[in-house]
């Protein structure tokens, strides 16, 4: 990386010497926030990713370049979308010290504040989550900075019952209630459709009067019927399946259980950020995925000045595990768990560091390892879990939490066990959503061989590797 001695030396003077980081991290830091600056000014136009690795000052670059944001255009608005509530908190507190609370707003499930007077303000900082829940609430904004990488805003994956109860609510309550008869009619007719086929996929079509969808995805608000709504998240997920419905995004799976028994899966997903062009992605691995699908492009100052990050430092290595059947869910007797537990111990006995991030899939941690780490038989567990074994201190996560966070960032070795394996259908949903492709049967052939080819397992495999390296760069410089 080309260091700007110029502008480093002037950021530490404008900002108190920041000793705690180094030049290459207030260079970074710089980049990022120039970046942001360079998109409100149009000179570049999104969407953009800025691949720098974790730790590089991302985060703090992005803090910079809202302040100048907020100085330099006071009639434009902008929203910070960040993974997790912590970080929502954070990021909110440093903006307040530069900008005030009368400029800079944030909500999420947890903050003690009116959520309409918060998105009233010019500054928005909020979770990823956000816009599944309420849509339309940021068409405003003329600037979206994005931490961590985002592949969608909206998600559903359902079932056949679950347009079943929502036709129940929407009858039983006489909200809507054609609208959503004919989408679980819509449903049964997609289901059918799939047991008549020997296909694993097939694509939901958008011919026909799909005005009933129209309705449920923009018209119906359920903030409005808060009182009577038992299964809120089965209405959200339905209202995503038509907005994606409406884009050409659904498809039907036969389910990831084997090839004698059917559990049908619909997948649906939008991006729906509403400024895509004026969206910038902060993320260490986002563009492995971003370069298979879709409109995304490296920003040109860091594809200038920033060689593509390198993990050759890394003290990788690739231990040899247990004789295990190779899915988790078979993982269930107690000859197979004790082999886990004894596994795991050996490694940890064998890492030299006193501090340790272990992570793994949720299944594993949740099926195998609660007695081993002193955790309740039953019951929803905390994360991270402490705890210390051979004389070790020892912080354990899943592979599904804590990218981003910086609160491992003290641990000397990362011990990352077993991949983090997603349905096939993840990989499918991922593509068409980025490339903003519609889900045909024609495009459908590549998932319905043996095993998925072109995009989709690249789009898979790169999967892999982004979950392992954000994993990894969760800890300090040496890892496991």
């Amino acid at each position: 990386m080309n260091l700007f001695d110029e502008a480093i030396a002037r950021r530490r003077n404008e900002k108190g010497g920041l000793d705690w980081l180094s030049d290459w991290q207030v260079n970074s830091a710089n980049m990022t926030a120039s970046a942001i600056i360079i998109m409100a000014e149009g000179f570049e136009t999104g969407p953009l990713y800025v691949p720098m690795p974790t730790g590089s000052g991302k985060t703090t670059g992005a803090i910079w370049g809202i302040i100048r944001f907020a100085k330099d255009f006071p009639d434009q608005r902008l929203c910070f979308m960040t993974l997790y509530k912590d970080s929502v908190d954070e990021v909110y507190k440093s903006l307040v010290e530069e900008l005030g609370n009368d400029v800079v707003g944030h909500y999420h499930g947890d903050a003690a504040v009116d959520k309409d007077d918060e998105l009233a303000k010019r500054i928005i900082v909020l979770t990823h989550q956000f816009i599944q829940y309420n849509q339309g609430a940021l068409d405003d904004r003329d600037l979206f900075v994005v931490d961590e990488a985002i592949y969608a805003t909206g998600e559903a994956t359902l079932k056949l019952e679950h347009f079943n109860q929502a036709r129940s609510w929407a009858t039983s309550h006489n909200i809507y209630p054609d609208e959503f008869t004919k989408l679980a009619n819509f449903a049964n007719e997609l289901d059918r459709q799939l047991q008549d086929s020997d296909k694993k996929y097939i694509a939901a079509s958008r011919s026909g009067d799909l005005s009933w969808a129209q309705t449920i995805a923009f018209d119906l608000k359920l903030t409005d019927y808060s009182q009577t709504t038992a299964y809120r998240g089965v209405l959200v997920a339905n209202q995503r399946f038509c907005e994606a419905l409406l884009q050409g995004l659904v498809f039907l799976s036969r389910g990831n259980i084997d090839r004698d028994r059917y559990d049908p899966i619909y997948s649906a997903a939008v991006l729906g950020i509403p400024n895509l062009e004026k969206t910038i992605v902060l993320s260490a691995t986002g563009g492995m995925v971003y370069d298979i699908a879709g409109s995304f492009k490296q920003d040109s100052q860091s594809k200038a000045y920033w060689a593509p990050p390198s993990y050759e430092q890394l003290k990788l290595v690739h231990l040899s595990g247990p004789d295990l059947p190779p899915y988790y869910d078979s993982w269930i007797g107690q000859d197979k768990k004790d082999k886990v537990v004894r596994y795991i111990d050996w490694v940890l006995s064998n890492v030299k560091e006193d501090t340790i991030y272990m992570t793994m899939p949720k299944k594993v941690l949740d099926g195998c390892l609660r007695d081993y780490l002193g955790q309740l038989t039953k019951g929803e567990l905390e994360y991270p879990i402490s705890v210390t074994k051979h004389g070790k201190q020892i912080k354990v996560s899943h592979h599904a939490r804590s990218v981003g966070s910086n609160a491992f960032a003290e641990c000397k070795a990362v011990v990352y066990l077993w991949d983090n394996h997603l349905p096939q259908d993840a990989a499918v949903r991922r593509f068409h959503t980025l490339a903003n492709e519609e889900i045909t049967d024609k495009a459908l052939e590549e998932a319905n061989k043996r095993r998925l080819v072109g995009n989709y397992e690249r789009i898979r495999e790169a999967q892999y590797i982004d979950n392992m390296m954000q994993q990894i760069g969760r800890g300090s410089t040496e890892h496991r």
